[in-house]
């Protein structure tokens, strides 16, 4: 009884398999119509005597791949190029019926290599670095293109290395170095330029600032003039008015003064003149003396013989 039990479970044990992490399986039964369709998760299948499990690791890998082409030019490229993908979970039926467990030596491999040889015979060599993400772009769709339907699943192609022929990594080194003095020597015209630029706006700043200063220094000068001019103006006028002042002023006091000389107070200091020059000694004519005043000439005895009573000089 036990060796017959022992022997059952050997017999279990041996017809089992396991399917790993990451794995995924198709049951290949003879008895049952041969490979089934329905794809097994992971964990322990049983297979039978005469069956067998079809494992298929649907992980993402990454195949390198070494390829010597050439660019548009015809000169020799060697690339090293990774693809990383994997086979499409649903269609691993399809995969194992159609193309089988190699399916990327019979089918992704070959195209690969040549949509990677077709995209760098398409471009030259010179843009081949300053276009390394468009280059791998482009592999990757036309790639994606060829091996549609062949339940492939791409996930990217990567360009990790690109080796010129010796001749073109001198023509390129040459290249760079030329393109770097140009970029030093534009750097240097630019900063030239650039302090030349900056020298004309502040002589330009400089000049207008002259500008302001003087032309305000020439309205102040007009300021002046016109305030001198102002000046000159108003004195003139007040002296005008002070002559004008002044003359009428003057006409009034005249006319005054000749109001108030009526014709006996005329006369009245004519006779005090008079008198006054007889206090002096002086001997005034005055023609007819009958019409003198009898106090012009005071009683002397000196005088009397020559004169009338009346003051008329007598006859001899």
């Amino acid at each position: 009884m036990k060796k017959l039990l022992i022997c059952v479970l050997f017999a279990a044990t041996a017809c089992g398999a396991t399917i790993e992490p990451g794995h995924r399986g198709l049951l290949f039964n003879p008895r049952s119509g041969g490979l089934q369709h329905e794809v097994l998760p992971p964990g322990r299948v049983y297979t039978g005597f005469f069956g067998r499990l079809e494992d298929f690791d649907v992980t993402y890998s990454t195949r390198k791949e070494e390829i010597t082409t050439t660019s548009a030019e015809g000169l020799r490229l060697d690339l090293r190029i990774s693809l990383i993908f994997r086979p499409v979970i649903a269609e691993l039926y399809e995969l194992d019926t159609e193309i089988g467990p190699s399916y990327y030596e019979e089918v992704v491999g070959p195209e690969f290599r040549s949509a990677a040889r077709g995209v760098f015979m398409r471009h030259s060599y010179l843009d081949l670095q300053k276009q390394n993400e468009a280059v791998e772009n482009e592999i990757e769709t036309d790639l994606r293109r060829r091996i549609s339907g062949k339940h492939i699943e791409v996930s990217s192609v990567t360009l990790e290395s690109l080796s010129y022929a010796p001749e073109i990594s001198r023509a390129v080194q040459e290249k760079l170095v030329g393109e770097q003095d140009t970029a030093r020597q534009k750097v240097i015209l630019d900063n030239e330029a650039l302090r030349r630029k900056l020298e004309l706006e502040h002589e330009a700043e400089r000049e207008r600032m002259k500008a302001e200063a003087d032309l305000r220094e020439a309205e102040r000068q007009v300021g002046v003039a016109k305030a001198q001019a102002e000046l000159g103006r108003i004195k003139a006028e007040s002296e005008a008015i002070i002559r004008v002042t002044k003359a009428k002023a003057d006409a009034e006091a005249k006319r005054a003064e000749a109001g108030a000389l009526t014709p006996l107070v005329v006369m009245m200091r004519a006779y005090e003149a008079l008198a006054e020059l007889g206090k002096s000694g002086a001997t005034i004519y005055l023609g007819d003396f009958s019409h003198v005043p009898a106090f012009l000439f005071p009683k002397n005895s000196a005088f009397m013989p020559a004169f009338d009573p009346k003051g008329a000089p007598q006859k001899k």
